[in-house]
């Protein structure tokens, strides 16, 4: 069972790679993925609790996402 996850999360990678030397996606797009992996190890270095970090990830990740929801609108509103 590990052995199929393992393939097909291998098989996500190595499309992904291909499709961005290809030029199909954009890198910025496929980076924001990354956004809550480095957050999750930065909160694990610091708490050392897999599950502290978990959640230490959840929290700013919304908080992340209330900011960009704010930012937007105020963009939106007054148009800059």
């Amino acid at each position: 069972m590990l052995a199929l996850v393992v393939i097909g999360v291998g098989s996500m990678i190595g499309f992904g790679i291909k499709n961005i030397i290809q030029g199909k996606q954009d890198v910025t797009k496929i980076l924001v993925y990354l956004v809550p992996a480095v957050i999750f190890g930065i909160s694990y270095l610091i708490t050392g609790a897999v599950t502290d970090a978990a959640m230490l990830t959840m929290l700013i990740t919304m908080a992340l996402l209330a900011v960009m929801l704010i930012i937007t609108g105020l963009r939106t509103t007054f148009k800059f």
